[in-house]
Parts: structure tokens; C-alpha cells; sequence
């Protein structure tokens, strides 16, 4: 499982009237991924008329889409041919277009007057005691007078209005967030200037009817009345328009003309004759018995084989890895896809950064929070989903350093308290950065096998492999440092061996080689410190919080605590999640992965582009 699978190349041969249904079907499988081979075919939709329809096609959706219906279930017509398929389903919206557009037009008519009657509903509602008579607001402008009303959004600022103006302003609601009514009462001229400045504040001017009259109470029972009557109005309009839609098939015709728009945009993928259709890319199918079942299974034709890839093509990979590994895929690409002659580090990933994550932030308490955070925001947020393992890894080195929410006096350290033994800590933290780097070292090698070139890593690479391991030992035995020389001797001679030409300067390059390399890794190794440092400043800060709580007083102790938790589990978790990146990507993927693979990218199905639903208010 550590080698990405390499997809297979693929050709299926379908009846050009199925191409609709297989292309769903593939689509469906998830396994296919298109890709053209030359051919000597005609295009799937040509002409300039397809272009002309599809132009018009999404043309009448900006103007009607809100009052389409949900699409049919694309995908299951046989379509011969897709341009009279297409004209034929823009020919049939028009024709539904054409006797909707009153049905419409009424509908719009309706929202506009059920808008002012909400309008006018929330005024009388907002403080009927201080409303004036409705009747003097629909005489108003008889006389010198006039008298106008507004809505302003919620938050609006204060503004100036011209002089000669009274206001009354009214609150929608008792929150602050509410919108707020005002009645202004003037001459003519100055109203028009407050609308002006109004208007500038996206205040919404409400119309008061001439015959809403008598008292507030029985305004508002009229306005009821009316409300309730242009809705049922409104329900009567969108049945008619409903019953429109059946009468002309248009929710086919949207289906039809959302599949052509899709097949059009994989024509270029697509060779096609007058009766046959040629599919070719690449599919994740271990046979071509397979990639037919699913298309047999809906009474479709297919006849499909595996051939040798065209020359010069890339096939993309695909990383095989158990479920609970797919999460760590990210962060190998963030290099790049691994290519299939190069090691998917997704399964040692997924041991080794919860491992780093834990060291850092070890604390049963703490590792348990994000355990569960982790967990609960794993659907929303998947990348969220590391914290389970991250804080399980946590809890038990939390275990190892005897530490529970900062506190490191309510469970015995199974190994150590780091503060007390810090070089013990930091001489644990390179340890675990050397075998890691060994094992990019073992992955580097298993890639030269799959390449073809085992030979060239002994002759070479080898001799880096041993001359690391004697730097290792050679603070625990001197001696080793002669098999570190003897690593270096290797090396070089190897890149003499295999050279085709002039050995001695091969040598000499190889040597300086190894010195590039040989440092680059005790390099890495002691970078790996960090780990360390970064679990004594985790455990400094552990108990700088406990230290302020219980200076705090009984009263402040357990508040101060809980804060200090809470600033460690942010503050830290985020460097130490971003330190794990960090040395996994330049110091343990260096060592093997290039990312020059190609991701398999499925065919996606069609999607209805329209589902808003007949009528539906805007």
C-alpha cells in the first residue's frame, strides 16, 4: 500500500444514441477519468447553431430560472442526435416562456403588493398607541401638508432631515437589530429632500393605501384580510404556472438540455462517428469486465478492453490507503501528487505525526479536549478529524510526563517530568527525528527498486545509509567513526563505478556529494530538537498556569485554570500542529518524495443546474 496504484488506459465502444446513459453510469462509478485519443470523427454537437441554443438556453435561465422547476433526472434519455435534441428542448421552453410571461408578470405583481402589505403590517404593529389615524395618513397631501412613511434597516445612523418636517419614530421590535419606522408630515418640497437623503441610507419608502381608513385596529384587521386574500391569489397564479410547466414537458426539456450542455463541455474528451461513440481515458478498474458490469446492469451496450496507453502519456495515480490513513493523504500533497514509481508516505504518516503532535503537547487532559473536538468537528471541518489521533497521542505522553490540565501533581510520570530531565527530553526528541529520517532513507531505497535501479542505490546511496548510521553511534562508540569514513570511501567509489566517463572527477564529485548529504542529515537529525524544546516550553507554560492560579486565591483558581487550559489548547496547538507540518514536509519528505505524480480526477456526473422550485418567490 505504500505505492500509488497506477490507473489503467481504457477504450469502450457505446451506440452514439446511449452516450447520455453511459456517461452517467461511468460518471457514477467514480473510476473513469476521460482523456482524448486521436481519431478521424466527427464532433459529438456541431455547428453553430448548438452554440446559438446554448447561448439562449442559459440566456432564459438569468431571467426565469426562479420560476423553473427542478430538472428531471438527468442523464437517462438516448439521445441520437444532441443538437436537435437541444433545439427541440429550447424550442419547447420557449414555447412555455411564451404563455407564461403574464403568469409571471402577475406572480411579480403579487410579491410587490404581499411586500407592502408586510410592510404595512409590521408599522401598525410596531406601537399602535402612537400611530396617528389612518385616515389622516391617506388624506395626507389634500392640503398644504403631505405626509410620507419609511422604513430604516437595522443600524442605520441618525440623519438630518430639512426643516420644516415632524417625525415620528416608531421600532419594529423591542432588539436593537430591529428595523425603525419613521412618519414624516410636511410640505411637499422638504419630503422630497428627506426621501433623497433617505434613500441614500437604503430606507424603503412604504405606500399607504388610500382606502385603508378607520381606526389603527380595524387598519390592521383590513390589512390581514388583504394579506390573506393576495395569497391565496398568489397560490392560484403558482398552480397555473405549475400546471404550465407539466402542459409543455418542461422539466424534461431542462434535463435534456442540461445533459447536452454537459456533453458538449466533454466533447473534446469524445471521438464519434454517425452511430458510434469512443470513450477513452483512464480508469481505477482492475478489468474491463468490470467497467461493462455496471453499464450491462442498465441495459446499456458496451464492448471495452484495456490497450497499451498512447505514447507519451502520463497515467495518473491513485493513493491506496486504508480509511483511517486517507486524512494524512494531505499532507504528501502538499509536495504533489506521488507518482507511481515514488512511496505514498500516507500510511507512516499517520504513526508519525500523531507521535510528533503528542510529544509536543503531552497532557491527558488537554490531548483528551481535542480528542473529542476532533470528533465532533470531524463532518464540518475534516482536517479537523487529525485531532483524534493527535490527541490521543497527547494523552499518552501526557501519561509518560505525568501532566492532567497543566497540573502535574494528580497522576505519577510512567517515564519523567520534563522540566526535570530536559537533556533526557531533547536526547529522546533526536533519537525519534533519527529513526524517522531513516525511515525516508528506507522509502528512498524501495523507490530505486521500483525504478529499476537497486544496483545504482548499493553502489551509492548505501554508503550514505551506513556512514549515518556510524554518526549516530559515534557519540556512544568512537570506534564508529571509521565506519562513517568507510561510508564516505563507498560512496564516492560507487560514483566512480557507475560513471561512463573520467572516474577520477566522478569521484571527487561523488565525495563532495556525500559531504552535502552527510551534512543535510545531521542537519535534519538535530533539527528534530524542536520536538523537545517545544514539549519544555509546553510543560514550562503548564506550570507558569497552574503557578498564576494558585497565586490567585481559592476564589480566582479555578477560573485562572480553565483559561490557562483554554490559551494552551489554542495557542499551542496551532505552532504545534504547524510544527509537525514543518519537519514532516523539509525534513522527513526530502529524502524521498518529488511529487511528480498525476492525480486521478473522476468524471463528474451531470448535476441539474435548476432546482429552484415552480414559482417560487424571488
Amino acid at each position: 500500500m505504500l505505492r500509488p496504484r497506477a490507473c489503467h488506459w481504457f477504450e469502450l465502444l457505446a451506440a452514439r444514441s446511449d452516450l447520455a446513459p453511459v456517461l452517467e453510469a461511468l460518471a457514477g462509478t467514480g473510476a473513469v477519468e476521460l482523456q482524448a485519443q486521436e481519431r478521424s470523427a466527427t464532433p459529438l454537437v456541431a455547428g453553430s447553431q448548438a452554440a446559438r441554443d446554448i447561448a439562449r438556453f442559459d440566456e432564459l435561465a438569468r431571467r426565469y430560472r426562479a420560476h423553473w422547476p427542478a430538472a428531471a433526472r438527468s442523464g437517462g434519455e438516448r439521445i441520437t442526435d444532441p443538437s436537435a435534441a437541444l433545439a427541440a428542448a429550447v424550442g419547447r421552453i420557449e414555447g412555455w416562456r411564451a404563455e407564461a410571461d403574464p403568469l409571471i408578470a402577475e406572480l411579480e405583481r403579487i410579491d410587490g403588493e404581499l411586500g407592502a402589505l408586510a410592510d404595512l403590517r409590521r408599522l401598525l404593529a410596531a406601537a399602535p398607541d402612537l400611530l396617528p389615524q389612518p385616515s389622516l395618513l391617506a388624506d395626507a397631501g389634500r392640503f398644504l401638508a403631505d405626509a410620507r412613511v419609511h422604513a430604516l434597516p437595522a443600524g442605520a445612523p441618525a440623519i438630518a432631515l430639512p426643516d420644516g418636517i415632524a417625525t415620528l419614530s416608531l421600532a419594529a421590535g423591542r432588539a436593537e437589530d430591529e428595523e425603525r419606522f419613521l412618519i414624516l408630515a410636511g410640505p411637499r418640497e422638504a419630503l422630497d429632500e428627506a426621501d433623497e437623503r433617505l434613500r441614500a441610507h437604503q430606507a424603503r419608502r412604504i405606500a399607504w393605501p388610500a382606502d385603508l381608513r378607520g381606526s389603527v385596529a380595524e387598519a390592521t384587521r383590513e390589512v390581514a384580510s388583504r394579506d390573506a386574500a393576495t395569497a391565496e391569489r398568489r397560490e392560484r397564479t403558482g398552480e397555473a404556472l405549475a400546471a404550465l410547466s407539466r402542459e409543455h414537458g418542461l422539466a424534461d426539456a431542462l434535463a435534456v438540455a442540461g445533459i447536452v450542455d454537459w456533453l458538449i463541455a466533454h466533447g473534446p474528451e469524445l471521438s464519434a462517428s454517425e452511430r458510434l461513440v469512443w470513450v477513452t481515458g483512464w480508469t481505477t478498474a482492475d478489468d474491463p469486465s468490470d467497467l461493462c458490469a455496471t453499464l450491462q446492469a442498465k441495459d446499456l451496450r458496451c464492448v471495452a478492453h484495456f490497450p497499451d496507453p498512447p505514447a507519451g502519456v502520463e497515467p495518473p495515480s491513485v493513493l491506496a490507503n486504508p480509511g483511517w490513513a486517507r486524512a494524512f493523504e494531505a499532507f504528501a500533497r502538499m509536495v504533489g501528487q506521488p507518482g507511481r514509481d515514488e512511496a505514498d508516505p500516507s500510511l507512516v504518516v499517520a504513526l508519525i505525526a500523531p507521535v510528533l503532535f503528542g510529544f509536543m503537547f503531552g497532557d491527558v487532559g488537554q490531548g483528551a479536549v481535542l480528542c473529542a473536538a476532533g470528533w465532533l468537528l470531524r463532518k464540518r471541518v475534516p482536517m479537523l478529524g487529525l485531532l483524534v489521533p493527535g490527541g490521543a497521542m497527547a494523552i499518552a505522553f501526557g501519561l509518560l510526563f505525568g501532566t492532567v490540565f497543566a497540573r502535574e501533581d494528580l497522576i505519577p510520570a510512567l517515564w519523567l517530568h520534563p522540566l526535570h530531565h530536559p537533556v533526557d527530553v531533547l536526547t529522546a526528541a533526536v533519537a525519534l527525528g533519527a529513526a524517522i529520517l531513516l525511515g525516508g532513507l528506507a522509502l528512498g531505497a524501495m523507490q530505486s527498486g521500483w525504478r529499476g535501479a537497486t544496483l545504482r542505490w548499493w553502489a551509492r546511496d548505501a554508503g550514505l545509509v551506513l556512514a549515518y548510521v556510524a554518526l549516530l553511534a559515534t557519540p556512544l562508540a568512537p570506534a564508529a567513526a571509521w565506519f562513517a569514513l568507510a561510508g564516505a570511501a563507498w560512496f564516492a567509489a560507487g560514483a566512480a563505478a557507475t560513471a561512463s566517463q573520467d572516474r577520477a572527477a566522478a569521484f571527487l564529485a561523488g565525495l563532495a556529494h556525500f559531504v552535502e548529504q552527510a551534512l543535510q542529515l545531521l542537519v535534519n537529525t538535530v533539527s528534530f530538537a524542536r520536538v523537545g524544546a517545544f514539549a519544555l516550553a509546553h510543560a514550562g507554560l503548564s506550570v507558569a498556569v497552574t503557578g498564576v492560579a494558585e497565586a490567585s486565591g481559592p476564589g480566582g483558581y479555578w477560573i485562572v485554570l480553565g483559561l490557562g487550559n483554554l490559551l494552551i489548547l489554542v495557542l499551542e496547538g496551532l505552532v504545534v500542529g504547524i510544527q509537525t507540518t514543518r519537519l514532516l514536509l523539509f525534513e522527513f519528505f526530502v529524502r524521498f518524495l518529488e511529487g511528480t505524480g498525476r492525480a486521478f480526477r473522476p468524471l463528474s456526473p451531470p448535476i441539474a443546474r435548476f432546482d429552484t422550485g415552480v414559482g417560487s418567490p424571488p
